[in-house]
């Protein structure tokens, strides 16, 4: 994020919640929990480490640290003294302000985990210092100061973080080093001399904190990542060399010692436990003759979903995942061997952490990516069995459309609470209406285009036949929606006139997986007076 970029945006903070914590853990003892708030953390007292997300971290007096919902963490003390820390918990969002309406947006900082610091923090300490001890007396409202405060330290904290280096010497650039390039060759020597230690101090350091040897922690993240390559199409030889073995073999053999299997079986015949991430990707799965351990709800996105049983009954040996909230702590107790996300979701290391993660290019084209993923898994009569039935019901119901009402122009349209969206042929809907059924494009729509937004005042230029809308489940998508329908521009229209215009219930989710696009073929073709019996 550029700076001027994540400044403005830490100036439109606005936060519904702040309290303020103060804990001590005694020598030894290791806390864990999973925050489900944000939370600035600052040591007092102790020393110890604070593992994030499975990455370790050193900690002493005046460190600081800046944890995410959803991040898990554990805290475990030397045995010397105990660790007292202040915590600050608070909920916030950005606002933003488009035309009349304001919306909120979910902030990610810029930088969280332990913030490297600059050597002038006296102005951060004394805010810190007035949150938690309240030193300097006010008129205002206690809640509404705490707000201020927070939000004026949190924008000094970010700027001083901007300017800090990151450590040259001790422990967290040795565990820095080993987390970024264990796919290299790595000498343990050197780690050493990194950290500041010798040879035999640092290696029973290392593995204190971390309940591992120095080549233990490199084999483990070498074993996870051959995991997530092995959903691919790379060969062995490849993966081996990505993840730090030059010999193809002894990486076979050692990933066999620690997995059970063999590399080339491993996705084939050990991963059955699938989670998945996005619309759509558990679909695939089921497709495929699997049964995902879990799956990402657009049920809060759309108004009336509309179940499909051959997909509902599978979703009942799983969980649903909150498309508004990105905690993952009910997925970990799944215990997926694999988790399926894709690149339209902004990468989340949570996910690594959990199991390893396959990221997949979207697509509107199924029938490839059904057989990539089928290959992979050793499910190609599966995939072929869709591919063909899905080329036959599109052949009948191209057919079938083309005698009842010949050339016919169709409209995607999704009312939003700020604008009206035109879907186009590269969109997951025009996929289902531009080449699975036949349809043609509204008049004058761009035809490389994938969408268009527009008020509605401009939707006479794009003249089409039959209308299916899509209304975001808010009141004020509804009341753009009430606006639309009385205006001269929509009963202009030639569909509307014919009474051509149908609720697009929840097919623009369903279009995103191989099941729910038959589905949604024969949906919509039935609104056509159409079947496929």
């Amino acid at each position: 994020m550029k700076e001027i970029d994540w400044i403005k945006r830490l100036e439109q903070l606005f936060f519904s919640a702040v309290h303020v914590r103060q804990y001590s853990s005694k020598p030894g003892e290791i806390q864990r929990r999973t925050w489900n708030k944000f939370a600035l953390c600052r040591v007092i007292a102790g020393r110890g480490t604070l593992t994030i997300n499975d990455v370790v971290h050193t900690v002493s007096q005046e460190e600081w640290f800046l944890l995410k919902p959803g991040m898990r963490v554990e805290l475990q003390a030397y045995t010397e003294a105990p660790v007292r820390y202040q915590i600050i918990l608070f909920s916030c969002v950005a606002l933003t302000r488009s035309q009349h309406n304001w919306h909120t947006l979910m902030f990610d900082f810029p930088v969280t985990g332990k913030l490297h610091m600059s050597s002038n923090t006296s102005d951060i300490h004394e805010l810190m210092d007035e949150l938690v001890y309240g030193k300097r007396p006010t008129a205002s409202p206690l809640n509404l100061r705490r707000k201020y405060l927070m939000h004026q330290l949190l924008i000094q904290l970010m700027n001083q973080v901007k300017q800090a280096a990151p450590p040259v010497a001790g422990m967290d650039l040795a565990l820095e080093y080993l987390k970024n390039h264990y796919t290299k060759d790595v000498r343990i020597e050197q780690m050493a001399q990194m950290a500041g230690l010798s040879l035999n101090h640092f290696t029973r350091t290392f593995k204190r904190q971390l309940h591992m040897t120095p080549m233990e922690y490199v084999q483990k993240q070498r074993m996870a990542k051959a995991k997530q390559l092995l959903f691919s199409s790379d060969k062995i030889k490849s993966i081996a060399e990505q993840v730090g073995y030059r010999d193809e073999h002894y990486f076979s053999r050692v990933f066999k010692k620690n997995e059970g299997i063999a590399p080339t079986l491993y996705m084939k015949k050990k991963v059955d436990r699938i989670a998945t991430t996005y619309y759509g990707l558990d679909d695939y799965v089921i497709t495929l003759g699997l049964t995902p351990v879990s799956a990402l709800s657009y049920d809060q996105r759309v108004i009336h979903p509309v179940a499909v049983p051959a997909l509902q009954a599978h979703r009942h040996h799983g969980i649903m995942l909150n498309s508004f909230d990105e905690n993952y702590d009910r997925l970990r107790t799944m215990k997926p061997d694999l988790i399926i996300t894709s690149d339209r979701l902004e990468p989340n290391q949570a996910l690594h952490h959990i199991a390893p993660t396959a990221m997949l290019e979207h697509t509107n084209h199924f029938d490839d990516r059904l057989l990539y993923m089928a290959d992979i898994m050793g499910r190609t009569e599966q995939a072929e069995r869709w591919i063909e039935e899905h080329a036959g019901l599109s052949q009948l119901l191209r057919g079938r459309l083309q005698s009842r009402w010949g050339k016919q122009r169709v409209m995607f349209l999704r009312v939003t609470s700020t604008f009206y969206r035109m879907y186009g042929r590269n969109s997951q809907t025009g996929a289902l209406l531009y080449d699975d059924l036949g349809f043609h494009l509204p008049y004058q729509f761009p035809e490389k285009q994938w969408a268009v937004e527009m008020q509605f005042n401009a939707i006479r230029l794009y003249e089409a036949d039959h209308i299916f809308v899509m209304v975001d489940p808010t009141a004020e998508a509804r009341a753009q929606l009430r606006q639309l329908q009385s205006s001269a521009e929509w009963l202009a229209l030639k569909a509307v006139q014919e009474g051509h215009v149908y609720n697009a219930e929840d097919i623009f989710f369903k279009t995103l997986g191989p099941t729910g696009r038959i589905w949604a073929m024969k949906y919509v073709a039935e609104q056509l007076g159409i079947t496929a019996r």
